[in-house]
């Protein structure tokens, strides 16, 4: 009896009993806007915005701000539709500096989310990949209005025969990030903030530079075409108008 005694488990005290009263009156009051409105997120399929204009991005070359495309075609990359596009700076020449190559796969579907995009690229490039760091810069979509910002991951792959200073990482309209994990939560916000889905394209930039070069030297540069990519999204496929 002794033993049972002390094995007995002890009552909640007040303190736990008003945390669980505080958790449960959030997640009511969290429901609240669904349940009136009888929209639950998980009711039926939500709505991609967007979608039409990432479809685009298979057919034509997405406007950048300064460079202008010089090719572009679909390609099969990991079983997934990808664009391979190049771009000259505006006025440039076909110089290192000049010119750039763009990988892009956009979401086509509501059940499409990000994966395993950069495993595939390193496949399908047969990259030897070393200097893997992150690289974070924001962008202002226009007057006014707040910066957006945005997590890459820089890298240098180098091939049989090229070397590239690679920036890559999955575009929203909010923003962006390399891990496919970040957009899971975002696109969980957006479905219980405005029963939506989040819009998402893998970006993957290939900028040419010396043989085994160092990548340091060009992050700047890089960096800069990479906000000029995102603006391009932002301004067109993103475009709150679209």
């Amino acid at each position: 009896m002794a033993d049972a005694a002390q094995t007995r488990p002890k009552p909640r005290s007040l303190v736990q009993w008003g945390l669980i009263a505080v958790l449960a009156a959030l997640v009511a009051i969290a429901a609240l806007p669904s349940y009136f409105s009888g929209q639950w997120p998980w009711s039926n399929e939500l709505p991609v915005p967007h979608i039409e204009e990432l479809r685009t991005l298979l057919e034509e070359p997405l406007a950048v701000p300064g460079w202008e495309s010089t090719f572009h075609d679909e390609v099969s990359i990991g079983r997934e539709r990808w664009t391979l596009a190049e771009y000259r700076r505006v006025g440039g020449t076909d110089e290192l500096g000049d010119t750039f190559g763009l990988l892009l796969r956009p979401q086509r579907s509501a059940d499409q989310q990000p994966e395993v995009e950069w495993v595939d690229l390193q496949g399908a490039q047969s990259w030897q990949v070393d200097h893997r760091h992150k690289v974070r810069w924001q962008v202002e979509p226009a007057a006014g209005a707040d910066a957006r910002s945005v997590t890459t991951q820089y890298l240098r792959g180098i091939d049989a025969r090229n070397t590239f200073a690679v920036m890559q990482w999955y575009a929203w309209p909010s923003g962006g990030h390399f891990a496919p994990g970040k957009w899971f939560w975002a696109d969980q916000a957006q479905q219980w903030q405005q029963r939506q889905r989040l819009p998402w394209v893998a970006v993957s930039i290939l900028l040419p530079i010396e043989p085994v070069g160092d990548i340091r030297t060009h992050t700047a540069a890089v960096t800069e075409i990479a906000q000029a990519v995102q603006q391009g999204l932002l301004t067109t496929t993103f475009s709150s108008n679209g």
